[in-house]
């Protein structure tokens, strides 16, 4: 599934995987200690990496704000997912 992510500075087209239940897993653990506790962008790093099919040098490409509104936006396509099924 592609979406258009509005990022800081511009709109971002992103490729979102198909999540095995272990990916949703390990994804919901880190996201939701980051979001619940100390946000750590590494987190939402990792998130983004183990969401969508973005590459670390896609990711060096973008700010540190377009990572965590991705992350975010990878958050409710895995729910949204999980609602369908």
């Amino acid at each position: 599934m592609k979406k258009i992510v509005k990022g800081e500075n511009a709109k971002i087209e992103v490729e979102f995987k198909d999540a095995t239940l272990d990916e949703r897993k390990q994804f919901n653990d880190i996201y939701h200690t980051s979001m619940y506790g100390q946000v750590k962008w590494s987190d939402m790093v990792e998130c983004v990496l183990i969401a969508t099919t973005l590459t670390e040098d896609d990711l060096n490409e973008l700010t540190d704000v377009d990572v965590i509104e991705i992350a975010k936006e990878c958050y409710l396509v895995l729910n949204k997912k999980k609602l369908k099924k």
